[in-house]
């Protein structure tokens, strides 16, 4: 476990991140704020327990915590069981256009067809895209996090951003 030193150093560090993560957790969970704060609280659990392994010359504590997140998220759907899709919320009446958002996430997501749109995507292509323009992660953060090469995240993002137009486009713009 960490020392008394590194529980100083570790706040520091992740008071400039904290609410980075929780908005990478509400945008990959569908804005469920309860789960979020759960996983939040395990991330940070685990980040701390791990905090002596952090080494500042190998990575930016950005990436390291991110890629814990990411780990950790990865790790929470492989454990569940009854996974729900898009078309059972809203076969039950709830739409994930209406959810009212109440974190900085809604600045950068606040148009229902952007919401929407992005919930028709997979999980990969979500992750690069919330990676690079929800948190304004650089390719090489994106590479640490997501465990690929740069050049590898360079095409993923942009098979991301070309699935997410002909989505938008056939949503919005008369495609279907």
């Amino acid at each position: 476990m960490a020392s008394l030193g590194n529980h100083e150093d570790f706040v520091a560090y992740y008071n400039d991140y904290k609410n980075k993560v929780f908005n990478y957790l509400m945008y990959r969970l569908n804005f469920d704020r309860n789960i979020c704060e759960d996983l939040l609280m395990e991330i940070v659990l685990k980040a701390y327990e791990k905090f002596d392994q952090f080494n500042p010359k190998k990575g930016s504590f950005k990436s390291w915590i991110f890629r814990i997140a990411h780990n950790h998220l990865l790790n929470y759907w492989r454990d569940q069981k009854n996974i729900v899709s898009l078309d059972q919320f809203e076969e039950n009446g709830l739409s994930l256009i209406n959810v009212q958002v109440e974190s900085n996430a809604s600045k950068y997501f606040n148009e229902e067809s952007v919401k929407k749109t992005l919930q028709c995507l997979s999980k990969e292509h979500q992750e690069v895209i919330s990676l690079r323009y929800l948190n304004d992660m650089s390719f090489k953060e994106i590479a640490f996090v997501m465990e690929k090469k740069e050049g590898a995240v360079r095409t993923h993002l942009s098979r991301a951003l070309s699935q997410f137009k002909k989505i938008y486009n056939r949503l919005y713009e008369g495609g279907i």
